[in-house]
């Protein structure tokens, strides 16, 4: 899997931003608040956490 601590860094900081809560991004992509909290801190790097972080990026258009 690639380095996601870039991608994991600027969505922590899109949804700081703009007071988007973890809450609602998990029950949007439904997932569990603590799977979701996983991927953005690196804990879970599997091919899910990827694949959820790069439809995140996406779906918010995050650059």
């Amino acid at each position: 899997m690639p380095d996601t601590s870039t991608a994991r860094d600027k969505i922590r900081k899109y949804f700081d931003e703009r007071d988007i809560s973890l809450v609602t991004v998990a029950t949007y992509f439904d997932i569990p608040k603590q799977d979701l909290n996983d991927y953005l801190t690196g804990k879970n790097k599997s091919k899910k956490a990827h694949d959820t972080l790069t439809a995140i990026i996406e779906y918010y258009k995050i650059r």
